[in-house]
């Protein structure tokens, strides 16, 4: 399990890694768990929380299957509190959402094939929404120096997690897995979630940990940003 060192002393933790990253964020007794994984990690999920202690809550940085695929699993056994973005309320508690649309032309493809017919494959065991944000939610209370931010994009309630003004937990807001690019290869608004890329910079944070794939340096994220804005303002 890979883990950050905040210079506040939080630490995050990679506990799941593969399919769906999970991150938990500890300091002292505090333990607070980003995104819940897929189904398919639910055991390992179990034994590492049974391992690193229980959280007292979960933020969701959104609500598709492959982020919410525990969330049943983990209200039963720890009873977190869950987490999330206005828009991401209703499809927490249903435990459905709709298939996000492709933004590379193999996702265009796959999407069109037709999103709709499928989407029900991808139900979830829904949980109760215990906090609702909406742009920013601080994360003092849980004794984390940091907050929620919404970065749309992914979805319209998609969010980060900024801890110590370092590292920022950002969902499908970033990819981490295609060589060379932090463009997520599904999205709703494409513009949007560009602009929520100088939403992240904003922050200050050095350190960018997505939902799938690796770390992702403020270096390679400002690159990326300036040539993608440069083309969403010529298009303007």
């Amino acid at each position: 399990m890979k883990t950050w060192i905040t210079t506040g002393g939080c630490r995050i933790t990679r506990i799941i890694f593969g399919r769906s990253n999970v991150y938990l964020l500890s300091r002292g007794e505090a333990r607070v768990l980003i995104d819940t994984g897929s189904r398919w990690d639910s055991n390992r999920l179990y034994k590492r929380v049974e391992k690193t202690g229980r959280p007292m809550a979960v933020i969701m940085t959104h609500t598709h299957f492959d982020h919410a695929g525990n969330a049943g699993m983990l209200r039963k056994r720890f009873s977190p509190l869950f987490i999330v973005h206005t828009f991401e309320k209703d499809f927490l508690e249903s435990g459905d959402s709709p298939v996000p649309k492709g933004t590379m032309r193999w996702t265009r493809f796959i999407y069109n094939l037709g999103a709709e017919r499928v989407q029900q494959w991808f139900h979830v065991e829904g949980v109760p929404a215990g906090i609702v944000l909406e742009d920013k939610y601080d994360l003092s209370e849980f004794g984390f120096n940091g907050f929620i931010l919404n970065t749309p994009g992914h979805s319209s309630g998609s969010v980060s997690v900024v801890i110590d003004q370092e590292i920022a937990i950002v969902g499908d807001t970033l990819g981490g897995f295609i060589t060379g690019s932090v463009f997520p290869p599904w999205g709703d608004d494409t513009g949007e979630m560009i602009r929520s890329w100088k939403k992240l910079l904003d922050t200050g944070c050095k350190i960018f940990l997505p939902a799938h794939g690796f770390s992702i340096s403020r270096e390679k994220l400002e690159t990326e940003y300036s040539r993608r804005s440069d083309q969403l303002h010529a298009g303007d």
